[in-house]
């Protein structure tokens, strides 16, 4: 049984109120690469978590990351019956709201649903209406197929008239039928949703409430829902592989909301590329092969870079961290300078490294792979076992000494260095929100 099979049993089995408001289609089974967009009845919220945890707590699964009111983004992942999971729920927590009043009734929805594969879902109509009404709120337009289902659903079904006269003005609900009785019209539905804006915050107490409620995004600048992660280590100590393995599970918990760099923001271009060098797409086989350069061009080449660690994180990285639940995977970081300053063809003294790591913005979790450095050479040989053993041993020195960073031995099975990597990720995201 997968993660969501059991979860819809123990929806159903404990009678919860809930209805799935869209993309069911592969319900149980898959997702199908989308989110779960689903509405629990006002009174069960409080049930729907404390199960939610439950079922998590059985599947070895975490909540990765939560924010927002009324309609929260919840990111669950964990491995279970030998596989990943990762999903994105949307929860609609008693409501389904316009800024932070009702748009749509809800008991009307959950009382209508039908059942796909022994989940409860929207009735087509309803979701049909609902998604129009989202779009126009929204949006202030919305795509001619939204148009058509919804104009479909009400003209078959008289019951919408008198459900939205409960939340909306007759001006509403009289140009609503008047667009519905004809073909696709843009400045008209323009209006639409002005007129429907007007008739849920309707008020000044009501616009003064919305505006309050906008603290929470504020919050997100000091708590991002994004996370960020460097992974270090020395070639053949196993980053790819747990990176690729990883990967996929982690992504469909952000609703493909994963990001990849190569050592740094990369929001500039590498220093080669500024004199009209391409870019390598080919795995680098030889690190070491240029020499390093001078103490002035050292300086300059990572004063460069410092730029990209500092402007180019805040500007790509932490802006997208501030927007919406992420990840960003580091394979090598800003640290790797004091592993292996060679391979960026810098020769400094070690302090001015450090000195400068000081204004490098620190990911949220660093993870250091290595093994027996025999293992590891053996696994590619492209530097000498001697550099390797050094750079392991910096490695290990360096996650014993710094804040949130962790160290894996991949000297056991691919699996289960990609297992251990991925149960650390999930744990140290989880501890964000106890």
């Amino acid at each position: 049984m997968s993660f969501l099979e059991l979860f819809f049993n123990v929806l159903n089995k404990n009678n919860i109120e809930y209805s799935v408001l869209r993309n069911y289609e592969g319900l149980p089974a898959s997702l199908n690469g989308s989110d779960l967009d689903i509405l629990i009845s006002k009174h069960e919220t409080k049930s729907f978590y404390e199960l939610l945890d439950k079922v998590l707590l059985d599947t070895n699964g975490k909540i990765i990351t939560k924010y927002g009111k009324l309609t929260p983004r919840v990111c669950v992942s964990g491995f279970y019956n030998n596989e990943y999971f990762g999903v994105q729920f949307d929860v609609h927590e008693g409501i389904l709201p316009y800024k932070i009043y009702e748009m749509f009734p809800i008991d009307f929805l959950i009382t209508r649903s039908k059942i796909h594969n022994e989940i409860k879902v929207a009735n087509d109509d309803d979701a049909s209406i609902l998604a129009f009404l989202k779009e126009i709120l929204n949006n202030g337009i919305c795509k001619e197929k939204y148009f058509k289902e919804a104009k479909k659903s009400w003209n078959k079904n008289s019951i919408y008239k008198n459900e939205l006269s409960k939340i909306y003005t007759e001006k509403f609900i009289f140009l609503i039928e008047e667009i519905f009785c004809k073909d696709f019209d843009i400045q008209k539905i323009n209006k639409l949703s002005e007129l429907g804006r007007k008739s849920i915050v309707n008020s000044f107490s009501k616009k003064i409430k919305v505006l309050l409620s906008n603290t929470e995004r504020i919050n997100r600048f000091f708590k991002t829902p994004g996370f960020t992660i460097a992974i270090l280590g020395t070639d053949g100590a196993g980053k790819s592989t747990i990176i690729d393995n990883i990967w996929e599970p982690l992504n469909e918990s952000m609703h493909n909301s994963m990001y990849y760099e190569h050592m740094r923001p990369n929001l500039i271009p590498n220093i080669a590329q500024l004199f009209g060098k391409k870019k390598e797409t080919i795995p680098v086989t030889n690190p070491h092969k240029s020499k390093p350069s001078g103490t002035i061009g050292s300086l300059i080449r990572l004063s460069y870079y410092t730029v990209d660690y500092t402007f180019g994180y805040f500007l790509k990285v932490y802006k997208m961290n501030v927007k919406k639940s992420s990840i960003w995977i580091f394979d090598r970081y800003f640290y790797d300078y004091l592993i292996d300053q060679r391979r960026a063809r810098i020769k400094l003294p070690e302090s001015i490294i450090k000195m400068i790591s000081f204004i490098i913005p620190k990911p949220d979790l660093i993870i250091c792979l290595g093994t027996d450095a025999k293992k590891i050479h053996e696994r590619k040989p492209e530097l000498t076992l001697e550099e390797v053993e050094k750079q392991v041993s910096k490695l290990k020195e360096f996650s014993s000494k710094t804040k949130n960073t962790f160290w894996i031995d991949t000297g056991c099975s691919i699996d289960e260095s990609s297992l251990e990597c991925f149960n650390l990720i999930i744990s140290n995201m989880a501890n964000r929100y106890k």
